[in-house]
Parts: structure tokens; C-alpha cells; sequence
């Protein structure tokens, strides 16, 4: 079961913390699927309305609460209030390296496998729309780009991007992904993307 041998994988590594003065702690679900076809991503596209990242495909998440009892917490209470996803659901397998998005924010992923299928109730205020990917769809050539990063200066790490449907997956979303994609599928990144 990819349930099974994903959380071993997880649970036998440390998941890399970043030190830095970030203003704005968040943490995200990364949830998984297991369908006929193998396992699938879900993901939200972010609506207009919201102050940061609006209309971004983004993974279910958001800031950390002081009334959080942690990252984990977090994660969870804000994958049910966008997506009504409730915590009973997941399956909670590990913790991914923590990563950084605009604003200055640092965010700490999670990954769970929840059932499918499943009946999301969407925060309309939040969340446009729910959607999966095939993890198989990711790693097809062409699906994924490099882009040079031109702004901030100081900054030199690229831009990555995955294209399914006509959405564009990038930023955090997108590094996050090829974490999972490196660390359960065996995927190193190259020149030209992604490689086996």
C-alpha cells in the first residue's frame, strides 16, 4: 500500500527546519489519494478574495494560530475550514523540510492520505475550487519548468512550475511537490527537470 511505504519513508528521515527572522509561521496538508490509477495530490485553487496568493493552486493550509497546539494543528484546522476536510479523515504520515513563500512566510508541510473519494465542502470566501493530480502526470516530460529567478535580486534559487490541466503549480506548491516526488518516487531534479 503507497500509504505505507510513503510513511516509512517519512518516518525514517528528519525533516529539515529553516532558522530566520520570518514574520508569518504557516503549515499545509499535502493530501494524497490512492485511486485506480495510483496515488493523486489535492489541491486548492485559491479565490480573488484573499490578501495573500489569491488565485494560486496551493495545498490546504495556512497560518499558524497561537491557539494551535502546533504546525500539525494548524495544518489540519485549516484543511477542514477551506475544504472541509475533517482531521478524523487523514492519515497523517510525516513532515516534509520546511520551506519559504512571499511575504515571509515559513511554512511546515505535512503529508496525509485521506479516502476517495471524498465529499469536500468548500469556503467560497477561501477556496474556487478543489482538484487532484495524478502523480503519474507530474513526472511526464514536459509537464515541468525551470524558470531563472529574476526578483529579489539577492536571490538566486530558480522558479519551479508543473502544468496539468491548464493550471499552473508553482512557488512553495511547487517545491514541496518535488520534495514528495524526490523523496517516494525516487526523482532527482536536473538540468531539464525532472529525471529518474
Amino acid at each position: 500500500m503507497a500509504a505505507d511505504r510513503i510513511g516509512r519513508i517519512l518516518q525514517t528521515r528528519a525533516p529539515g527546519f529553516l532558522s530566520g527572522d520570518y514574520t508569518k509561521p504557516a503549515a499545509v496538508l499535502v493530501p494524497i489519494q490512492e485511486r485506480e490509477d495510483g496515488e493523486h495530490l489535492v489541491l486548492t485553487l485559491r479565490t480573488e478574495l484573499l490578501n495573500s496568493h489569491r488565485g494560486q493552486v496551493a495545498f490546504p493550509g495556512g497560518q499558524i494560530d497561537p491557539r494551535d497546539a502546533g504546525p500539525l494543528a494548524a495544518a489540519l484546522r485549516e484543511s477542514e475550514e477551506e475544504i472541509g476536510l475533517a482531521p478524523a479523515d487523514v492519515r497523517v504520515l510525516g513532515q516534509l523540510d520546511q520551506v519559504t513563500a512571499a511575504a515571509n512566510y515559513l511554512v511546515t508541510p505535512f503529508v496525509g492520505f485521506i479516502p476517495h473519494p471524498y465529499e469536500f465542502r468548500l469556503n467560497e470566501l477561501e477556496t474556487a475550487a478543489v482538484f487532484s493530480v495524478p502523480v503519474a502526470a507530474l513526472l511526464e516530460p514536459g509537464c515541468f519548468k525551470v524558470e531563472p529567478r529574476l526578483y529579489p535580486p539577492d536571490r538566486h534559487d530558480p522558479i519551479y512550475h508543473f502544468y496539468y490541466q491548464g493550471r499552473d503549480i508553482w512557488g512553495a506548491t511547487a517545491r514541496i511537490i518535488i520534495q514528495l516526488l524526490q523523496l517516494a518516487y525516487g526523482f532527482k531534479l536536473g538540468s531539464g527537470g525532472l529525471r529518474g
